[in-house]
Order: C-alpha cells, then structure tokens, then sequence
C-alpha cells in the first residue's frame, strides 16, 4: 500500500509539472531581484543630477545674460542730434510720443508740440513721428536696443525641453 501512495504522488506530481501548475516557481530570485533594483536606483540618481547640472547650468546663463544686459544699458551710446522715438501711444487721432533728447532725457509730445530748440511736432502716427526744424520736415529716428541677453526658452545644447525650468 506505501508502494501504491508514493506511485500516486509521483503520478500527481508528474501531472502537475507537466501541465505547469507544479509549485510556483519564481521567476529571478532575490538577489537578481535586489541587483536590478540596485540597478534602476543608480539609473534614477544618475538622472536626477543630470537634471540638477542642467537646471544650474541655465540659472547660470540667466545670471550671466543679467549681467551682459546690464553693462550693455550703462555703456549705451547717447542720443546725439535729433531726438529719438522711444515709444508711440494712443488711439486714433489721439496720438502720444516719447520721445529721448540728446541730453538723455524722456518728454511726452504730440502733434503741434514744439520742443526745446525748435523742433516742431508735425504729426504722431503709429508707426512714426514727423518733425520740422528751420523749414525742414523728416521723420524721427527710432530707438532699438541691442539685444544680446539670454532667452531660457531656447536653451543651449545638451538641455532636453523636459529638463527646461527644473530646479531642486
């Protein structure tokens, strides 16, 4: 009778591995297990100081294009000659100008103004101011700044949009 019990568990368990329901069995065993999730947290660090770097990196570039505009500002040519268009406001025929002198400093105009030297205000449009002076009519020259500072929308090389703005 012992014969025949271990026959049939033999039989069961011969059935069992041969249908796969036998013992679960695992499928990497727990140091695999502990290496590649040693491995996917090296991974992550990795990543995270990458990101760290990058994100230093453009707060670097911030500060360094600050400094640039700057200098930029306080080693700005002066206005010499004629006065120079700084902005245009206004609604219809309701139309303002600012003006900067050669002096350096700011008036508002508008048409019919007369600034000091002469100058006449002959009309304020949107896109320019005209202006006489001893029987002569021309149009003012605008301002443009020199643009050299740093946009962090358009990193430099190396810096992924998905790092862009990251800081810790």
């Amino acid at each position: 009778m012992r014969n025949k019990t271990i026959a049939l568990k033999t039989a069961i368990a011969a059935l069992a591995v041969a249908s796969g329901t036998a013992f679960p069995v695992h499928a990497e065993s727990t140091s695999e297990s502990l290496t590649r999730i040693e491995a996917e947290t090296m991974v992550l660090k990795a990543r995270e100081k990458q990101l760290e770097v990058q994100a230093s990196i453009v707060t670097k570039q911030n500060e360094i294009a600050a400094r640039q505009s700057v200098t930029a500002a306080l080693n700005q040519p002066e206005v010499v000659g004629d006065p120079v268009v700084r902005a245009i406001e206004g609604i219809g025929s309701r139309m303002y100008a600012t003006l900067q002198l050669s002096d350096g400093s700011l008036v508002d105009v508008q048409q019919g103004d007369t600034l000091p030297g002469g100058m006449k205000i002959v009309a304020v449009h949107p896109r320019e101011v005209l202006a006489s002076n001893k029987g002569r009519q021309f149009r003012l020259g605008t301002y443009a700044p020199v643009l050299t500072g740093f946009n962090p929308n358009f990193p430099g090389p190396g810096v992924t949009p998905a790092a862009r703005g990251v800081a810790r």
